[in-house]
């Protein structure tokens, strides 16, 4: 009898929780959100294009320069980023990134025809809120 008593007892506590201070505790706030800035680009670029003209004259500074990065190493790979100031609504940011993205790929084709293989450069878009108009700014890996 008071084996079963204690089998009763015991079935019956199957489904309780034990009280400890997280019961009463209120639960832990959630982190807030880590906000990741975007990676500044350290190195010092080869050629830097400022786009406060529409179509600035360029192509024999960047052949200058090109022609001096292949002599020191004929392999050289070359990062070509459209730089767009990083203010304004989102839709005007777009417009611009796609703006300075056509002017990235004008300087890429001068690469280009300076004997540059298209598979040593690379093209990206970055936004950075140092600058007040679009860049394209090249550099060397």
């Amino acid at each position: 009898m008071i084996a079963g008593m204690v089998l009763v007892a015991g079935l019956s506590l199957t489904g309780c929780k034990l009280i400890d201070q997280t019961t009463f505790a209120p639960s832990p706030e959630a982190a807030p959100a880590q906000v990741t800035l975007p990676r500044i680009d350290r190195r010092s670029p080869l050629v830097t294009i400022g786009y406060e003209q529409p179509s600035p004259p360029y192509q024999e500074m960047l052949g200058y320069a090109v022609h001096a990065a292949e002599a020191r190493n004929a392999a050289v790979q070359y990062d070509v980023f459209a730089v767009v100031p990083a203010k304004g609504s989102p839709a005007q940011q777009v417009q611009a990134a796609g703006v300075a993205q056509q002017d990235a790929v004008g300087v890429m084709k001068s690469i280009m025809a300076l004997g540059v293989p298209a598979e040593r450069i690379h093209l990206g878009v970055r936004a950075d809120p140092a600058i007040s108009v679009n860049q394209v700014r090249v550099y060397v890996r």
